[in-house]
């Protein structure tokens, strides 16, 4: 009796479906499909939208970078090291310390007229130190040294002092000589006063 259920029983099995549908994943993939499509036509029309405008736009370009190359024009010095110029690009900072240090060399070490209408002119620095070993150094004028003198003052001033505290240090002052005050004359007598002092000897 159980082996005829048994038997029954597995007529009645069927194999198992796939769980996958295949409908939905294609119906997915096409819109996914139009939808990218969608996408690329609005993206491409939008540049070629602006390509458009910006072809009619005659608006000049607020950089002057972009003018055509008669119409540059620089900013003010000093300007970046390395930025284009108006003969190329500057020299870079090693460049330019590597150059000024040559030229302030050639400066030190050669004979040139500083101001020729007024005689001045430069001399080698090796020539100036023995110059200055022969001659010695120039003497300051008055005025100058009691500058030098009044600056001293003052620097010794603001050393000796512990802490300032907001004070102001006054720079030494040359005295003033006093100017003596002229001596008043004597005021001469009025004519009514000498009128009375002959009446009272009548």
């Amino acid at each position: 009796m159980s082996e005829h259920q048994d038997h029954q029983h597995h007529d009645h099995l069927e194999p198992e479906s796939s769980a996958v549908r295949p409908k939905p994943v294609f119906a997915f993939l096409a819109i996914l499909t139009v939808a990218t499509a969608f996408v690329f036509v609005l993206i491409y029309g939008l540049l070629w939208a602006l390509d458009k405008r910006r072809e009619a736009d005659q608006t000049p370009p607020a950089t002057r970078v972009e003018l055509p190359e008669g119409q540059r024009k620089l900013p003010p010095e000093p300007r970046l090291q390395g930025a284009p110029g108006p003969d190329g690009p500057s020299l870079l900072p090693l460049d330019d310390w590597r150059d000024y240090k040559q030229k302030v060399d050639h400066m030190a070490a050669s004979y040139g007229w500083v101001d020729k209408s007024a005689g001045i002119a430069r001399i080698p620095i090796e020539r100036a130190k023995d110059l200055v070993a022969e001659k010695g150094l120039p003497l300051l004028s008055d005025t100058a040294q009691r500058d030098f003198e009044a600056a001293q003052e003052v620097r010794r001033a603001a050393m000796a002092a512990e802490s300032s505290a907001g004070r102001l240090i006054r720079p030494a002052t040359t005295p003033t000589p006093a100017v003596p005050a002229a001596s008043a004359a004597p005021t001469p007598a009025a004519p009514a006063a000498q009128g009375a002092a002959h009446g009272s000897g009548h």
